[in-house]
């Protein structure tokens, strides 16, 4: 439920160059040393494979901090499926891959030049000049290659009328608030030639969209606007190769990720629904029989405990079989399923998670993004055997050049019974039977989970660890990956629960003397945020806290925040009208309980949030303020609702580093700068 908004950028393209594999420096005699925040931020990871229709070539990208250009770059690289051949194809730039069917040539989505929008760029696999394919008036995204070779689809929004272009000239833009100027259309490209065809638009935003066999036939799913909050009315229409367009589903699921099978007989889709309807369920599997309109869950929650939460899911060649990743609480898997439903086999797991992946549609290959909490996001491959062949080995060295802290399971049963699980990152140097200052900290969403990971830059894990403060994530009810009854415990009320789970899994590590009860601290982003400022106005049991992005008042981040579809549930009605339930809504809030906080409290967000609006921040730093207690707010220019720009993440981890170091040790903590800076940073005057 994290999303980064990054721009597309100018592009540089290259021949095929016979380079090595992007990797860290090579281990030296040197000991490993503690990380600091710079070097947190600059860990590569791979993402996004695709596999030639042919299963002998892969391709991914690899993210790079570039702290000249003050952002994270995506570099294009291809490599045969066994590791070997690693090539750089593409430096900064490259994103929404496709492969011709031929298995020679790739095509990609970049702006460069004197580009007007992001355009389709193909490339032959033997390297040499991108060559631009199209002259679209408005940015293109989410490339797929017809099967036959002919055509290339995407999504793009419509451009400006010439009123409204005029408009927009002459400023005289004044239009109505989420009135949609631009619809998103599903277009496509003459393979060769360039030329753009409309094949779907209207009144309505197409979603996510697939190709079937014949190249023409095209299943996607469309709603009424581009909002967040329409997503949920969308449905699923067929585009044949000749007739008119048919409407397969009229239900409230809200369907997504939709796939057509080869045979082009039955459509795969996901949805948050359960017995016919919508509802507060995790998110599972559905085949959807083209013809007669029958749709069928596959993986039933009643067949398969403890009812985890689908992520991706795709056709196997045959069109016999299912792959799919599931969140399995703090794991996550690649898993089987017959078409017809029935029993998972699990094809990846371990102390770890599986996310992107993808399958040759004539070999049947795997490839995927595995990580964990000793290894950053690295593409790895299944062969024939079903055995995984590590294919990037950007992160090779990581545990010889610095000192990693461990991280694992835990689990406990909180007072009322209900059986709970989250993660501790221990302390470098850890002593068994010594207490330690802890930080709690908490997941955004709330629908979703904490899962292995120590290499979030916002979450600070080697860093407070090389400090000697112990970590604690708690999966606490409301979110997702332990069945649907957890998932449905934030509604009827927000905090029924989940700030009680988060500070049993405090009081579980005290009890077993890891956590020393005079050193806490939270903190968290998102929905950690909300969290953070409702345990500050519920105890002052914490030295001191973080919160990133948090509501504090509840009514009008209901009708300020550009999403509200799953806050209805928790509050069971709008907060407007004579008929709505306006004491969850202030029961909720810390805004009605800051009198209670004494907790020194640090607050963060992006000044252009849309998310949890800025407002929000603002409104609980004021109050704070005004009540004496001791609290900073910062706000980053240009950010939405995760940073994007490099110096502003860095900030943003020297600033918590601090602020917990100083509170929670009485030590000082040293601001590390950005390679290159001229000065040693120095924290801000507050």
């Amino acid at each position: 439920m994290r999303s980064l908004c990054l721009a597309l950028c100018l592009s540089v393209s290259l021949p095929a160059l016979v380079v090595a594999a992007p990797a860290p420096l090579a281990a030296t005699a040197e000991q490993p040393r503690v990380m600091t925040a710079v070097d947190l931020l600059s860990l590569q990871r791979a993402s996004d494979p695709k596999i030639s229709p042919d299963g002998q070539t892969v391709l991914y990208r690899v993210s790079t901090a570039d702290w000249k250009q003050n952002k994270v770059t995506l570099s294009l690289w291809r490599a045969k499926m066994d590791g070997t051949d690693a090539r750089l194809m593409v430096e900064d730039g490259g994103s929404d891959l496709t492969w011709s069917p031929d298995s020679r040539r790739f095509a990609f989505v970049a702006r460069r030049g004197e580009d007007k929008a992001a355009q389709i760029y193909v490339m032959s696999l033997d390297g040499g000049e991108a060559k631009r394919l199209t002259d679209s008036p408005k940015n293109i995204s989410n490339l797929k290659w017809s099967d036959d070779g002919r055509f290339i689809y995407f999504a793009a929004q419509t451009p400006d009328s010439k009123t409204d272009k005029k408009r927009i000239a002459d400023k005289d833009d004044m239009f109505a608030f989420e009135e949609p100027r631009g619809r998103n259309t599903l277009r496509r490209a003459d393979a060769v030639t360039g030329k753009l065809h409309t094949v779907v638009s209207g009144d309505f935003d197409v979603k996510s969209y697939d190709i079937a066999a014949d190249g023409e036939t095209v299943a996607y799913i469309r709603a009424p606007s581009r909002l967040l909050d329409d997503g949920q009315f969308g449905e699923i229409w067929l585009h044949p190769a000749a007739g008119p367009n048919r409407q397969l589903t009229d239900n409230d699921y809200g369907e997504g990720g939709v796939k057509i099978a080869p045979d082009g007989k039955t459509i795969l889709f996901l949805a948050n629904a359960k017995d016919g309807r919508y509802g507060t369920v995790n998110r599972n599997l559905f085949v959807l029989d083209a013809a007669t309109k029958a749709i069928t869950e596959l993986g039933t929650r009643a067949t398969n405990e403890p009812g985890w939460e689908i992520e991706s899911a795709a056709f196997a060649p045959d069109g016999k079989s299912v792959l799919f990743t599931a969140n399995e609480g703090v794991r996550a898997t690649l898993n089987r399923v017959p078409v017809t439903g029935g029993a998972w086999t699990t094809l990846v797991t371990g102390d770890s998670v599986v996310s992107d992946f993808d399958i040759a549609n004539r070999s049947g290959r795997i490839a995927y993004i595995q990580s964990s909490a000793t290894q950053p996001a690295e593409l790895y491959t299944l062969d024939a055997a079903k055995k995984p062949v590590q294919v990037s080995h950007l992160n090779d060295t990581l545990g010889q050049r610095f000192r990693l802290p461990k991280q694992e399971a835990v689990q406990w049963t909180a007072p009322d019974g209900q059986k709970l699980e989250g993660l501790i990152t221990y302390p470098l140097d850890y002593v068994a039977g010594k207490a330690y200052p802890l930080i709690v900290q908490s997941h955004g969403g709330p629908r979703s989970a904490d899962q292995f990971n120590i290499f979030s830059y916002g979450r600070l894990n080697p860093l407070l660890a090389a400090r000697g403060v112990m970590t604690l994530s708690v999966n606490y009810r409301g979110g997702t990956a332990y069945g649907d009854t957890f998932l449905q415990g934030m509604n009827g009320g927000y905090f029924k629960y989940a700030d009680k789970d988060v500070l049993s899994g405090v009081d579980e590590l005290i009890t077993r003397g890891l956590a020393d009860p005079e050193r806490l601290g939270t903190m968290g982003w998102s929905a950690g945020g909300h969290m953070t400022n409702r345990l500050i106005t519920t105890t002052n049991r914490f030295k001191a806290a973080a919160s990133g992005a948090g509501t504090v008042d509840w009514t009008s981040m209901y009708l300020t925040s550009d999403t509200r579809w799953q806050r209805q549930e928790w509050f069971i009605t709008p907060p407007y009208g004579t008929t709505a339930r306006r004491d969850l809504y202030e029961e909720y809030s810390a805004l009605s309980r800051l009198d209670k906080v004494t907790t020194p409290t640090l607050i963060m967000a992006g000044a252009e949030d849309d998310r949890v609006p800025t407002q929000q921040s603002i409104m609980l730093y004021r109050s704070l303020k005004m009540l004496g207690v001791e609290t900073e707010l910062y706000l980053a220019p240009r950010e939405p609702h995760n940073f994007a720009e490099l110096r502003h993440r860095l900030f943003q981890v020297n600033k918590h580093m601090d602020w917990f170091i100083t509170h929670l040790t009485g030590e000082t903590y040293i601001w590390d700068t950005a390679p290159g800076s001229d000065s040693k940073a120095e924290a801000p005057e507050g």
